[in-house]
């Protein structure tokens, strides 16, 4: 594990992670998605020191399937994924089970994460690696697995559009006021146009691949679902605190990033 630099610290101790979840008693759309919760999120950069709102630097979906509740109530899982075939994120999670790579009956929980964005500033600041420790810190039991769908924005519909055509980001001024005429457009907030005329498809999810292996994720077959092998969270939160107890001042390095 490599010394960051003291920016790098001092933005992983100040973000936050805001998590709104969609649970339902009653079906909704599909039979039986009441086991389905769905959740988003914002992550914050909070600047106390600067007597500064906190600004948001990325934001986050991700949804859990309670299997040992489906198993109690002997819903058929297949039957509830084939349901789902037309949310991208699904997609690879159904090929998968239908190839017998992966089985969620294994499992008492399966949290899978749908997209990640990040501000074009932060994204060289591990970012990603404290959403992961974040993600674990809370599903981090025995039979949970964590899965992440890897594939650049752009190539998924579903967030292809919410980011382009829907999503805004509330921007508040320097004394903390929501104005209703702050709503950027999240496509411009996240700098999105530049990942759109990238073509060389192959090149970006190799890029994406790579930060995923850095999380500790490993790839399924040849899908871009890839599962958690915990050991490099752990691992990582170990590190961190053994960084945290020195003297800061004498750990930077300011040529490295974690």
């Amino acid at each position: 594990m490599k010394i960051m630099d003291k920016r790098g610290w001092d933005i992983w101790n100040n973000i936050t992670f805001k998590t709104q979840g969609y649970r339902k008693n009653f079906d909704l759309v599909t039979e039986n998605e009441n086991i389905i919760s769905e959740y988003t999120g914002t992550i914050s950069l909070l600047r106390y020191s600067e007597n500064k709102p906190p600004v948001i630097i990325g934001e986050y979906t991700f949804s859990v399937w309670d299997i040992s509740l489906a198993e109690i109530l002997h819903i058929d899982l297949n039957k509830l994924l084939d349901a789902h075939h037309m949310v991208n994120a699904y997609i690879e999670l159904i090929k998968m089970v239908r190839a017998g790579k992966i089985n969620i009956n294994d499992y008492d929980k399966i949290v899978l994460i749908h997209s990640l964005v990040v501000h074009p500033e932060f994204r060289k600041f591990g970012i990603t690696e404290e959403f992961i420790e974040f993600i674990y810190r809370d599903y981090h039991f025995e039979k949970t697995a964590i899965l992440a769908i890897v594939q650049p924005f752009q190539n998924n519909s579903n967030d292809l559009d919410y980011y382009m055509n829907q999503k805004t980001v509330l921007v508040r001024d320097e004394f903390g006021a929501v104005n209703k005429f702050d709503a950027i457009p999240a496509c411009e907030y996240y700098s999105l146009y530049g990942f759109i005329k990238k073509v060389d498809t192959e090149m970006n999810e190799y890029k994406l691949f790579a930060l995923a292996n850095k999380c500790g994720f490993s790839r399924l077959n040849e899908s871009h679902l890839f599962t958690l092998d915990t050991e490099k969270v752990i691992n990582r939160i170990k590190e961190k605190n053994k960084l945290q107890s020195k003297i800061p001042d004498e750990i930077w390095d300011e040529n490295e990033i974690i």
